[in-house]
């Protein structure tokens, strides 16, 4: 299956963190989320979510694992989606938090306060799959049905990347 989705996230994992930013523009503006941002023209998912991080939060990788996508549909979009990406840096990896950018504010986020049923200071998105990438090292789509603003719908499908 081919399918070319106009955004990227990475999800960076240290020790039981995650490094989320609070975005002050569209989407997901003034909650916690993963690095990442819109592909550019000619640009591979890949390079373009390497891009994202060094720009984001200065951390310069060589390499992501792909994790899959997340997709959505809402009254005005069709199809719409992303490319998902983690990596797990060392346990003792240094990266001075909270600072601001130019996207928002980074900072290191426990596991369990990003799921805790009580944040609402969360991309919606983020508590439905981001335990699937924590434990299963399965690829999946993450499909979302939105409904005036709200999830109405939740679907993770297994990818077959063999194809």
């Amino acid at each position: 299956m081919s399918l070319f989705l106009p955004f990227t996230i990475c999800l960076i994992r240290r020790k039981n963190q995650v490094l989320l930013i609070n975005k002050e523009k569209k989407f997901w503006m003034g909650r916690w989320n993963g690095v990442g941002g819109k592909i550019e023209q000619g640009e591979s998912p890949k390079a373009s979510i390497l891009r994202e991080i060094e720009e984001e939060t200065t951390i310069r990788l060589a390499d992501v694992r792909s994790r899959g996508i997340v997709t959505w549909s809402t009254e005005q979009t069709q199809l719409g989606g992303m490319y998902v990406y983690d990596v797990i840096l060392p346990d003792d990896f240094v990266l001075e938090t909270p600072f601001k950018n130019g996207e928002g504010i980074l900072d290191w986020k426990d596991y369990e306060w990003i799921l805790h049923p009580e944040n609402k200071g969360i991309a919606d998105t983020l508590p439905y799959y981001l335990p699937w990438l924590w434990k299963d090292r399965t690829s999946y789509n993450h499909y979302f049905v939105f409904e005036e603003g709200e999830i109405k719908g939740y679907k993770p499908t297994k990818l077959d990347l063999e194809q």
